[in-house]
């Protein structure tokens, strides 16, 4: 039998179920790790008298980190195994997560945050990856759109410890970053519990291990010489490009629009409402209502992807994050309006994300799953720097922040067009 097939069943194991958990958990604290530097910069900026291009930097500098570790991470999983960098990887970002907070230069900082930034770009890699591997394929894209779910969450723990921190405790950033590195170590530490995937072994030639995972997994008395699984040579970057160059396009089309969208406006918003001034001492309460607002994103996606499947969900959710962030631009001058498409493109924007992973790991084989990942990633990543910089940029030359706000989310509407000429529908696509 195929791994896959051994994988199908009604219900998830009580080991799967723990790792589901402990990536859901993960992917909080990632989420939590990245936006909190919003919350920040405009009390970095008095502290170390920064001008424009440093904020960007400084708003960017985890994001750097994110292309160096999703790329290195990405080629090295496909090499060892899921396993040790999905050990590895939160416990780095944790670690130099509390280092931040003894920064006493703005260059220290910015190095610490480009190296706690490492750690995550790697997560944002090997998590996905190895959690595909263990899921049914009738459930995976559900459950991998369950992951995504946990997104807001972790950008809402974001808030709530910037606001206890910054607000009530009188801009005790230093306490900020050690608050948010202590609950990630413990996470992983429960990492260690976490096998290797069944996938991964066959790959490299270790059946007896891989039926020994899947018996653990499934429950069942999985025999070595029942699993079928071509032994295959380790892929390449340039068989991604030689024998999938449409996905490739589809996939970078979406990533690099998710990414330039997201970290554009949600890096941006607290500082553009405080621009607008449309809330006047309320920004915390409408910065909440935005981030509640992804969870019912992601909700409806996770339905959707098995539904619809994964392309058109995708596509019609990074569609409409462009309209309403559009309009959203167009309407700076009314408060409702305003406000009700700022909730809307946390709804369709977040939501894309949760549809992304699910497309992204059914798209190649398993020889090449890390290193497509890290390809979007890196990719993404790279754009995703570029978000605040020209949103910054735009503002500062014009002055206003309707066209930097439209220009970040024509991008979405140009990656949708992409991923429906160029994309496969991956719902009965089967893994190798």
């Amino acid at each position: 039998m195929r791994i896959e097939e051994i994988l199908d069943c009604e219900e998830l194991s009580s080991l799967q179920r723990k790792i589901l958990w402990i990536a859901r958990f993960s992917w909080a604290f990632v989420a939590m790790e990245i936006i909190i530097i919003s919350f920040t910069l405009s009390l970095f900026t008095k502290i170390f008298n920064l001008k424009g291009f440093e904020i960007g930097l400084l708003a960017s500098a985890s994001l750097i980190g994110n292309i160096i570790g999703a790329v290195i991470f990405g080629g090295i999983g496909d090499k060892v195994g899921r396993r040790p960098l999905f050990q590895i990887t939160l416990l780095w970002y944790s670690i130099f997560t509390a280092l931040t907070s003894l920064s006493n230069t703005f260059y220290e900082l910015v190095i610490l945050r480009i190296l706690a930034g490492i750690g995550l770009g790697g997560m944002l890699v090997i998590d996905p990856a190895l959690l595909s591997e263990f899921l049914p394929p009738k459930k995976r894209g559900r459950l991998m759109v369950s992951l995504d779910l946990f997104w807001p969450i972790g950008s809402f723990i974001a808030l709530l410890l910037a606001y206890l921190f910054l607000e009530s405790f009188n801009g005790n950033w230093r306490g900020l970053f050690l608050a948010a590195a202590f609950p990630a170590f413990m996470v992983a530490l429960f990492r260690l519990i976490v096998p290797e995937t069944p996938f991964f072994l066959a790959k490299i030639g270790k059946i007896e291990v891989a039926a020994s995972i899947l018996t653990k997994l499934t429950g069942r008395n999985i025999e070595a010489n029942s699993i079928t699984f071509a032994v295959e040579e380790e892929g390449s970057y340039s068989e991604l490009f030689t024998f999938y160059k449409r996905r490739v396009i589809a996939m970078l089309a979406a990533w690099m629009s998710l990414n330039y969208t997201y970290y554009g406006l949600f890096l941006w918003l607290p500082t553009a409402l405080n621009i607008l001034a449309l809330y006047g001492n309320n920004i915390w309460f409408f910065l909440v209502l935005a981030f509640l607002f992804q969870i019912p994103g992601y909700l409806s996606a996770m339905f959707l992807v098995e539904k619809w499947g994964r392309k058109s969900t995708l596509t019609v959710y990074l569609l409409m994050s462009g309209i309403t962030g559009i309009t959203m631009g167009l309407t700076t001058n009314n408060v409702l309006l305003f406000t009700m498409s700022m909730l809307l493109v946390s709804f369709f924007n977040l939501g894309a994300w949760g549809s992304v992973y699910p497309f992204t790991s059914e798209l190649f084989p398993t020889k090449l799953r890390g290193k497509s990942f890290g390809l979007a990633e890196g990719t993404g990543k790279v754009i995703a720097v570029l978000g605040p910089l020209i949103f910054g940029a735009l503002y500062e030359i014009t002055g206003v922040v309707t066209i930097p706000l439209m220009v970040t989310m024509t991008i979405a509407i140009v990656g949708s067009i992409i991923i429906l000429i160029f994309a496969p529908e991956t719902k009965k696509l089967v893994f190798d």
